[in-house]
């Protein structure tokens, strides 16, 4: 009789602890699968804000490049005497040479998805190190490049104007001035670099940190790229 009794509760407490051990396993496999859904938003959100970004750097390195260009006219004309029609390929607006000659272009990629993953945790989704690392490395490093190199332009330029302004106004007088055709405004700020070194300097200066900025920036983007292609790695 006691054996019987023996064999019954055995038996009822293998079935307790194999529904307890069932229930824990699919409870187990519930958040794994959970986590893994997790996991693939959060690469597709970051997939989805490389495209955003990469959007972004390629009209900003359209623009710096377009800057270098006209600054390159300005600086260095090629038999010492400035190509109007160049310029006037590049562009036929006043306001678009002063804006490079004395306003910052700040550089501010989307990184609200980035930031978004950072402050809810969801990164604790995202098993791999390397995707962390080239995050980190993008976001970062590569950024705080760029950045770093646009806030010396922006100090360059805040520090300027007020010489520009004091030893050549007619350079900020004619950006507003009807009468002043854009080939006469080409030439009074030639005139006036080929007369001071120091107007020549500033600009040269500017000119350097634009080359900087282009430089950082393509690394900005090799990170871009190594991120994008680690992500597509993981998800494939």
């Amino acid at each position: 009789m006691k054996k019987k009794y023996i064999i019954k509760y055995s038996f009822e407490f293998v079935v307790i602890v194999l529904g307890i051990s069932v229930s824990f396993w699919l409870n187990e496999l519930s958040i794994e699968n959970q986590n893994e859904g997790e996991r693939i938003k959060v690469l597709n959100s970051l997939k989805m804000e490389i495209k955003e970004i990469r959007d972004y750097t390629f009209e900003r390195e359209k623009t710096w490049m377009t800057d270098l260009r006209l600054l390159n006219e300005l600086l260095f004309p090629r038999n010492d005497i400035v190509d109007t029609d160049s310029i006037l390929k590049i562009t036929t607006a006043k306001s678009r040479i002063e804006t490079f000659l004395v306003i910052y272009r700040v550089f501010d990629p989307p990184m609200n998805r980035y930031y978004s993953i950072i402050n809810s945790g969801d990164l604790k989704f995202v098993k791999s190190d390397k995707i962390k690392e080239i995050l980190s490395r993008l976001h970062n490093t590569s950024f705080s490049y760029v950045e770093t190199t646009v806030e010396y332009e922006k100090q360059l330029k805040q520090s300027f104007l007020p010489f520009l302004s004091q030893n050549h106004p007619e350079i900020i007088l004619a950006r507003d001035d009807t009468s002043v055709s854009m080939k006469k405004y080409v030439d009074i700020i030639s005139r006036s670099i080929n007369s001071d070194k120091k107007l020549k300097a500033n600009f040269i200066m500017v000119k350097r940190y634009l080359d900087y900025k282009l430089s950082f920036l393509r690394l900005y983007n090799m990170s871009l790229d190594d991120l994008e292609r680690e992500i597509n790695l993981v998800i494939d």
